[in-house]
């Protein structure tokens, strides 16, 4: 009796060792991984997009400091249904040629596909381009709302092709294509090459003071050999604007004595890359080492 009494008591205190291994592996806390994220400098933030929903991990920065601070959060969106989103009343005045480009938005987003919605874009986008932004005021307003949101849910592999609509006339299209592309920027497995891809080429669009102010704010989110040389590339094919605002920014960012392309050159030899920044700003050669 007693031997059986003494098994169960191993047995159940195998069961609990067990349970609270798994807790540690499989169950711990949000809060518990942040503290690892900040001792480690580790993104460990992951993207996913699952069935109709798609998961959002962010990064933060302070932007006085540039200082990045490794706190997690997650966020659950729907995927848009522009069909549904859109009035009945704008739907009935569709032509069939618009509408069916409408259809393929839709499809595209079903099918998870950029290209497609690209494809589906191009059909309006390309006379737009011939007749300059104004070309916009022929594309029906549920199209390019649909399109905003369409783009949106490709995050940063569509970011750029949302440039064009945050010049929109209609401030709320505008306004949403913003909200969408900064987003994007803030995808944290978006390595820092392609982040500054994507913010030269919008340093050359933008004149808003705020929008340009959310995109310099990128800049804190490469390494230095990176950061450099896109500040180099905005001060030499930027907008005045965003020119100006990033020579405000030069002391800040880099060193007081920084004023120029020449002293940022040399403010990067000065500051080479870390031996650790390649898995830090590029999570898929983490992933790749792993």
């Amino acid at each position: 009796m007693r031997s059986e009494f003494k098994i169960c008591i191993i047995v159940l205190a195998s069961i609990a060792i067990g349970a609270v291994g798994s807790w540690f592996l499989f169950g711990r806390p949000a809060g518990a991984v942040e503290s690892q994220s900040e001792v480690h400098g580790q993104r460990l933030a992951k993207s996913s997009r699952s069935g109709s929903v798609k998961k959002v991990t962010e990064i933060s920065v302070d932007r006085k400091t540039g200082k990045k601070s490794v706190r997690i959060v997650e966020s659950e969106e729907t995927r848009p249904n522009v069909i549904e989103d859109a009035d009945i009343d704008d739907l009935d005045q569709l032509s069939d040629t618009q509408r069916s480009v409408l259809d393929e938005i839709q499809a595209a987003l079903d099918a998870d596909d950029v290209k497609a919605l690209r494809k589906a874009l191009s059909r309006f986008t390309a006379s737009v381009k011939a007749g300059g932004l104004g070309g916009y005021a022929n594309v029906p307003r549920v199209i390019r709302s649909a399109a905003v949101q369409a783009l949106g849910w490709f995050g940063k592999d569509a970011a750029v092709d949302l440039i064009d609509f945050m010049a929109d006339a209609d401030e709320e299209i505008s306004s949403d294509a913003f909200d969408q592309f900064e987003l994007a920027l803030q995808d944290v497995d978006m390595s820092d090459y392609d982040r500054a891809a994507i913010v030269k080429t919008t340093a050359r669009a933008l004149t808003d003071p705020d929008r340009i102010d959310m995109l310099l704010t990128s800049l804190n989110d490469m390494r230095n050999s990176v950061k450099a040389e896109t500040a180099i590339d905005i001060l030499t094919y930027g907008t005045d604007q965003v020119k100006e605002a990033l020579r405000a920014e030069l002391p800040t960012q880099f060193d007081p004595d920084v004023d120029s392309p020449d002293d940022i050159r040399k403010w990067a030899a000065e500051n080479p890359d870390d031996p650790d920044d390649e898995s830090f700003y590029n999570p898929s050669s983490a992933e790749s080492e792993d």
